[in-house]
């Protein structure tokens, strides 16, 4: 039973590896929480099945979700940039506005991609078992974007992005262009969710709008989980460990699932998963190292700081 639980979380969670990776490059890199990454994860989803109902190859098409991923994190990017609009709305407006995007890129809500060729066809064709073939490419997909993402936050450029997210006034300080950053950044973030949309369209053969609907959820628990099993400032371990977060979430999903837990309790699920690493990640050390009426102190202080900064400012 563990074996099996393992092989589909594997399964399931490496096609949205990709995702995951969006979310970290976003929230932990650039400090934006961009919610549309869960419309781009659709919008590239739909733009990969329109490409190959039209004969595209499975390679291409993902590449052409991709841009039409990378287009709505522009779209955001230049809302918060130039009309200066809080990115938290922006991405609000647009993951709703994708959701049309999307039906209109297909002509419908849904479209089967049965007799297409996909990645995982390919894969199948080549004597691969179904299974095996969905976490090999997925898994081969994956690495090749996490790859990508370490090498370029280890490039000048990257230690300027890494530099704009972590504070943004000293970055502008030294001659940075944080604005550019941004707006680069956000492109990159959302390419790799629909990255995740195109591979997941691929995966169950048919594409569905309504496959966005709560995903980003599932990118923040693996973000949440992976940082809180696996703590290093490291960009290459923090990379990795939001690939296994998310292959972690999806073989506590499939536990429960084989558990009796009815399939609506999922996200239900999902949210005390958060929860719960959230709450361990920030109080666990503290409570277990620190005590006395110093200790008390401390972590008020450290209470207050953090009312006081988390702050929605300028949101229109």
């Amino acid at each position: 039973m563990l074996i099996d639980v393992l092989v589909i979380g594997a399964q399931i969670g490496l096609l949205y590896g990709p995702l995951a990776l969006g979310i970290y490059l976003a929230i932990n890199v650039l400090s934006l929480p961009d919610l549309t990454l869960e419309g781009s994860f659709g919008l590239g989803g739909a733009a990969a099945a329109s490409s190959l109902l039209m004969g595209f190859d499975p390679v291409s098409s993902l590449l052409l979700g991709m841009c039409a991923g990378a287009l709505a994190g522009l779209v955001t990017a230049l809302l918060h940039v130039i009309l200066q609009m809080n990115v938290l709305l922006a991405g609000i407006l647009m993951t709703t506005a994708a959701w049309s995007v999307s039906i209109a890129v297909m002509g419908t809500g849904n479209v089967s991609l049965v007799r297409v060729d996909t990645l995982f066809n390919w894969a199948e064709n080549l004597g691969i078992r179904n299974q095996s073939a969905s976490i090999l490419v997925a898994g081969v997909v994956t690495l090749i974007f996490a790859t990508f993402l370490v090498w370029l936050l280890h490039t000048g450029y990257g230690l300027a992005t890494r530099a704009s997210g972590l504070n943004i006034q000293t970055a502008r300080s030294l001659g940075i262009r944080t604005e550019m950053h941004q707006v680069l950044g956000l492109m990159l973030a959302n390419s790799l969710a629909a990255a995740s949309g195109a591979l997941v369209a691929q995966s169950q053969g048919f594409m569905d709008v309504s496959i966005q609907g709560g995903v980003i959820v599932v990118g923040l628990a693996a973000l949440t989980i992976g940082t809180s099993v696996i703590r290093s400032d490291k960009v290459a371990v923090g990379v990795a460990s939001v690939i296994i977060g998310v292959i972690i979430y999806r073989c506590i999903v499939a536990l429960s699932l084989r558990m009796g837990i009815p399939p609506n309790s999922v996200r239900l699920i999902t949210a005390l998963l958060v929860f719960g690493f959230i709450a361990a990640r920030i109080h666990g050390k503290g409570t277990l190292t620190i005590s006395g009426f110093e200790g008390w102190r401390a972590r008020r202080r450290k209470h207050v700081q953090f009312l006081e900064n988390d702050r929605v400012t300028s949101l229109l």
